[in-house]
């Protein structure tokens, strides 16, 4: 069984993303105390809307700036950026990371999948369905089986659906820009900070200015936001949308490895079982000839 080139970059730099995104958590956990939620999520954005945007202009001399963009598509993947960081930490906060996150992060890959069907009339046969199933379960089941208490609010679920559905968006917004990756999510990043940059301005911004802060906010910016977006827009380009949701759950399998070798972090046997159901679940779309 072979898979195109296109579809094997796709797929690579989706998976790349997902484990790129899987740092955030740990990072997080050395930022010092003063570091809201809130103002870590604009944080992310903000900046790295300022670096890129300064970089791809340097780079093309200013012709990022003319020609023809679609406005659709960029305002539709900027809103879903900033829509996914403002939204996504605020739910945790009202319903709990565990309840937070596998409401997020669980029903972004079939949201993603109607987008795609909708939008781009994309057909995803049963290997994607038996895949988002395994790796939704994992997802599951790996949250479950860190030992996380679950606490639902009414109010945190539909903030972390509107978190789901703010990062599918971005996808979707992405598909429609026809500009050199590395252009677009410039572009993008930086207009989904100036959306961010009120609240990033309303925060504590003192503790960037200890050493701790500045160096947990460099790789906040670059491993876990420059790269992964730029890994992102290259591969969703190349595979379908709901595969390219599906194999990002790369993201909490990475997580748990970080958390494991770096914070000490054991797992129940649920949570055993839901890291072989995510590693399953991705191995089984990763090696789909029908990706792309």
């Amino acid at each position: 069984m072979s898979i195109s080139k296109d579809s094997l970059t796709g797929i690579l730099c989706v998976i790349g993303a997902g484990m790129c995104w899987g740092t955030t958590g740990t990072i997080q956990a050395f930022m010092p105390a003063a570091a809201t939620s809130l103002v870590v999520g604009s944080a992310r954005v903000v900046f790295s809307g300022v670096i890129l945007l300064a970089a791809m202009a340097v780079k093309t001399r200013g012709k990022i700036f003319f020609g023809k963009w679609s406005v659709k598509g960029v305002l539709l993947a900027a809103f879903g950026l900033a829509g996914y960081q403002l939204t996504f930490f605020s739910a945790v906060k009202m319903t709990g990371v565990a309840a937070g996150t596998m409401v997020a992060i669980g029903s972004a890959p079939p949201i993603a999948g109607i987008f795609g069907w909708l939008l781009f009339r994309e057909r995803l046969g049963w290997r994607w369905l038996a895949a988002t199933a395994a790796t939704v379960a994992g997802c599951v089941m790996l949250i479950l089986g860190g030992g996380g208490e679950i606490s639902v609010s009414f109010a945190g679920v539909l903030l972390a659906l509107c978190a789901a559905v703010s990062y599918a968006l971005e996808g979707v917004g992405l598909r429609y820009v026809r500009r050199s990756p590395y252009e677009t999510i410039a572009m993008v990043s930086a207009a989904s900070g100036l959306m961010a940059l009120p609240w990033f301005l309303a925060g504590d911004l003192s503790w960037m200015l200890l050493p701790r802060g500045a160096l947990c906010i460099i790789l906040l910016v670059f491993v876990s936001t420059i790269i992964p977006y730029t890994l992102f827009t290259i591969g969703i380009r190349k595979i379908k949308l709901g595969t390219g949701y599906t194999l990002a759950l790369s993201e909490p399998l990475t997580a748990w490895f970080l958390s494991t070798a770096l914070l000490g972090e054991r797992l129940s046997a649920v949570g055993v079982a839901g890291v072989g159901a995510l590693f399953a679940g991705i191995l089984l779309l990763a090696l789909d000839k029908k990706a792309a």
